[in-house]
Parts: structure tokens; sequence; C-alpha cells
């Protein structure tokens, strides 16, 4: 869902100022999100907090989200601002087959367990406006590829799936839409061109790119091809993730993360005997690096941290020190997985950090690592991940 905003975003300014090139800065001082993030973030916060998926419920996170930002870069599309502003007890679906189904509907291939339950709640996510048969089918292409690209499929596989369940056509390269393509609003002209962009690149960012080149309503597609892009290259360039935080609202980003963690949960073992290439040991500390004690001690002994370094890398290690108060335990938390998202080349298996000589229990510190869950190069102990699980069911 991250993969959505960031092409929303970037797509932002050039959405009514169309270009025709890969070589563009990702990012002007006017890039912002637009109703595309807004409504994906609606129906995120939606798939989180009501666990039976009503249509009531997703319309009431629809009309706050409207009522927090009333005013987005392009505004809302005409049909859609006419709803939004319609009495709650009055809204009726209105037949539509605009993009905007597809373009809110990626965290529904998260959260879903299986491809039919992706396709369940992408259908729900798009019928309270979107009922008509291709508005509906937007919408579970776009849930269903990022459920498929989640869970190793190839692009070849998803689009031979979009061919035959949405009967969606592929006949254009990415050269040819970059001269043929013009601004089409509707889920059968938007979705087989976002993942043509994203099915001829060789990286998220490459996909973005590709996205843009071809013009149109350059936000939507970009937006649906960052869907695609984010679930099946699962690494975002660190200094992409950076700017978006300038960018997005901070109360968004406990929503993100919680979404990016329905990723297969990867665990660390309890007992790391021995470390294979590229994985590195996180373990408790103190300021001093005076590794004398529970998993700092086995770090010393086994991994080669050295005394003295009491945060940071150190031999096969991330010394995370813990031993000063849990303000600061958090603060280290921040900055190692600031490390991490910049270091995706290795994995990093944190023990139960806090929970031995420092004293804590995993509900204290687990919440504290929820946005380094959501790393594909972090590896949590189980006891993080049940709290993790119960804590952040119902956010």
């Amino acid at each position: 869902m991250l993969g959505a905003i960031i092409g929303d975003t970037i797509g932002s300014i050039y959405e009514f100022n169309n270009i025709h090139t890969k070589v563009f800065p990702l990012f002007g001082k006017s890039s912002t999100f637009t109703d595309d993030s807004i409504m994906s973030m609606a129906v995120a916060k939606w798939l989180l907090t009501d666990e039976h998926h009503t249509h009531s419920s997703l319309i009431g996170i629809m009309e706050d989200y409207y009522k927090a930002f009333p005013n987005p870069m392009g505004g809302y599309g005409a049909r859609f601002s006419v709803w939004l502003a319609t009495p709650t007890a009055q809204k009726e679906p209105y037949q539509s087959f605009g993009n905007g189904s597809a373009m809110r509907a990626s965290a529904c291939g998260w959260v879903a367990s299986s491809r039919e339950e992706a396709m369940r709640l992408a259908k729900i996510s798009a019928e309270v406006t979107h009922n008509h048969p291709e508005g509906i089918k937007g919408a579970q292409a776009v849930a269903a590829g990022v459920y498929m690209l989640r869970h190793g499929a190839l692009k070849c596989d998803v689009k031979d799936f979009l061919t035959k369940q949405s009967g969606y056509t592929f006949d254009e390269k990415l050269a040819e839409l970059q001269s043929t393509y013009s601004f089409d609003e509707t889920c059968q002209g938007t979705v087989p061109a976002a993942f043509t962009a994203f099915g001829e690149s060789a990286d998220f960012e490459d996909a973005i790119r590709n996205a843009i080149s071809i013009g149109g309503d350059s936000d939507t597609v970009a937006c649906i091809t960052g869907a695609f892009a984010e679930a099946f290259y699962k690494v975002i360039p660190a200094d992409i993730v950076y700017e978006m935080r300038k960018r997005l609202p901070s109360d968004w980003w406990q929503i993100i993360w919680r979404i990016k963690a329905y990723e297969n949960q990867r665990v660390a073992s309890d007992n790391i005997d021995y470390l294979q290439s590229g994985q590195i040991f996180v373990f408790g500390s103190n300021k001093q690096g005076f590794h004398a004690g529970g998993a700092a001690a086995y770090a010393h002994r086994n991994f080669h941290a050295e005394w003295g370094v009491g945060e940071g890398i150190t031999g096969l290690c991330y010394a995370l020190p813990t031993m000063e108060g849990p303000k600061e335990m958090e603060k280290a938390i921040k900055r190692f997985t600031e490390h991490a998202l910049a270091d995706p080349e290795h994995t990093y298996l944190v023990t139960a950090i806090g929970c031995g000589i420092a004293g804590y229990t995993p509900e204290e510190v687990a919440p504290m690592f929820l946005e380094a869950a959501s790393l594909p190069n972090v590896y949590l102990p189980q006891c993080f991940w049940d709290v993790l699980k119960t804590k952040y069911s119902n956010f």
C-alpha cells in the first residue's frame, strides 16, 4: 500500500502536466498525496478496524477522511464528490467504472489470506460507490494482483490471470503507450496500462518512472503501478521512503506500517547457533558496550561483538542499548530501523531485546518494533509477533 501512495504522490504534479520521458525528478516542491492516497488510507483503516468488513463502516471512514482532507490536490472526482457530500443515510452507489475503485484497493491484497479473499474484500471496497461490473473488476484486479505478487507469482502469471479474470488485454508495449496513451479515467483503461508499466520495470523506482512516462491520469496510473511494484520487488529505496516521511501526515504511518506487517511473519529463532552469509545478530546492550551477560555476552563470544561498542554494527552483530530507560531504548530502535531500511542487503535477526537483564516485557518492547516489523529484512522473535498481532488486530 505504501507503494501506491508513493506512486500517487510522485504522479501528483504530472497529472495535468504530462511528460513522456523517464528522466524527471521524482519529487518536486509541490509533490503531495491526492485523493487516491486519502481513499487508500480509508480502505486500509476499514480493513484493520472492522473485522466484519461492512459497507456501513467503510462509508463512515471514507466520510471521516473526506472531512479531514476536503481539498486535496486535483480534488475528488465529480460524482464521488457528490456522493461524499450526500447525507450518510441517503448514500447510494452510482454505477461507476472509474479508476477510483482500483486505486484505493491495494490494501485488500495485503491483508487477505487468499486470492479469493482479496477479491472479496476488493468487491466490498468498490461497490459502495463503483458497483458497475467494470468498477468491481478493476478493484479486484489490483487486489488479486498484489496478493499474487506478494506470494511469489511471476509477472506473466498475474498478467494471464488478469486476462482471464477481468478480460484485460495487454497488446501495447510501454514504448507504444508512451506515444499513444491518453487521459483515461476508467478501470479498463487504467489498470492494464499500470500493469504494463510495472511489467516492463526493473525495480520499484523504474516502475514508477515507467508509469509517469506514459502520461494520462498520471497520479492514478502511478498509484496502481506502485501497488504492484511494492508487492513484487519488496524493497522500496530508502531515499524515497525518507521523502515520503516529509509529505504524509504522521498518524498515517502506523496504519501503513501495520498493513506492511501483513507480509509473512519473519521469525527469528530463539536459539541462533550460527549466522548465514548476510545475517546480522541484533542484541540488547548498554551504552558502554560492556558485554558481560545475556545476549550481549553470547554475541561477544560467538559473533565477534566488540567490547566497548554499545550501539550499531559490531562484528557480525548490531548492538542496541536497552539499559538507559524506555524512551532512550525507543530512540535507539528507531535508529536501528533507519539503519535496516538503508541496508536491504543484510538480514537482521532480532533477539528479545530488553526482555532479559533490562527487565522489560515483550508487551512493553514489541510495539517499539512496529515500523521495523514492516521491513522484509528484519526478523523478530515470536514473542514480539504475538504482541503485535494482538495489540494491533483492531487498530
